[in-house]
């Protein structure tokens, strides 16, 4: 049965119910692409005159669905000539539906098996939890927010208070928590900071269930979600004497920055960005 425009949302779904899959814009409203473990695997564009997916693959897998479907499936239109022979992009009005379910298995399991040994590891344990989007009226993130009061209470003390006109949940619209089972564990959010600048937000993680992987991932969804909604850039505000907390921000690609406003008169405080 050929695929038709409207069978877009079923694709979507499929990506997404593979294991710690999520949804990804990082070249604007389209292509749709899906990660794993930060490496995307399936490139969607739903249009009505451009109904077309691109998918991860190998040379050999390339070069022998390209002859099987001559003029379906190409070499990935978006891909830089280097990277050509790793990516098929299928005509998806041309194209059978039991065919696609397959290869986007293989893009799939082509990134599985490509990831460092850590990460391919890391993913069952990943998979045991599920992350959510919400706001910042949701009662789980109210109370992870009173955890990560307590815990900054033991880091930094008396000199939380200066920070607290900056820490107002009022302002924060966008929440992705992560669950174990029923438990909410951990949150992280954004808010707007400028125009295509979120700043990140409330991050916390049960201390026992670190080291596991889960910030990590967790944080990456969070981007993602900033890049779904326009922004281009993240920042952040943490201390000197959260160490750990600078060491995780820097393995994930944040540098340190000038201190600017409304950090300026804060020289507690470390400055971070990165771009999504």
């Amino acid at each position: 049965m050929k695929m038709e425009l409207h069978d877009w949302r079923r694709i979507h779904e499929y990506c997404m119910n593979k294991p710690c899959v999520y949804e990804t814009r990082p070249f604007g409203v389209d292509p749709i692409c899906y990660r794993v473990a930060g490496k995307i695997f399936a490139q969607l564009t739903p249009k009505e005159n451009w109904f077309k997916i691109t998918l991860k693959t190998n040379p050999n897998a390339a070069d022998f669905y390209r002859r099987m479907y001559p003029g379906v499936v190409l070499r990935g239109y978006h891909c830089p000539p280097v990277q050509q022979p790793y990516w098929n992009t299928i005509d998806l009005d041309q194209f059978e539906e039991d065919l696609l379910w397959k290869m986007l298995d293989e893009a799939y399991e082509e990134v599985i098996k490509k990831l460092p040994k850590r990460d391919r590891e890391r993913l069952p344990l990943i998979e045991q939890y599920h992350f959510v989007k919400t706001d910042g009226k949701d009662k789980a993130f109210v109370t992870l927010c009173e955890c990560l009061a307590q815990q900054l209470d033991k880091s930094v003390g008396k000199k939380k208070e200066q920070y607290a006109q900056y820490n107002s949940l009022e302002a924060i619209y966008d929440v992705i928590l992560v669950y174990k089972e029923e438990e909410a564990i951990g949150c992280a959010a954004y808010k707007a900071f400028e125009e295509e600048t979120a700043e990140l937000k409330c991050v916390f993680l049960d201390k026992k269930y670190r080291s596991r992987g889960i910030a990590r991932e967790l944080l990456r969804r969070v981007e993602a979600d900033a890049r779904i909604a326009g922004y281009r850039f993240m920042v952040l505000e943490t201390g000197h004497a959260l160490q750990e907390t600078i060491e995780l921000y820097t393995k994930v690609g944040y540098k340190i920055i000038s201190n600017d406003e409304p950090y300026r008169e804060t020289p507690q405080s470390i400055c971070m960005r990165k771009k999504l």
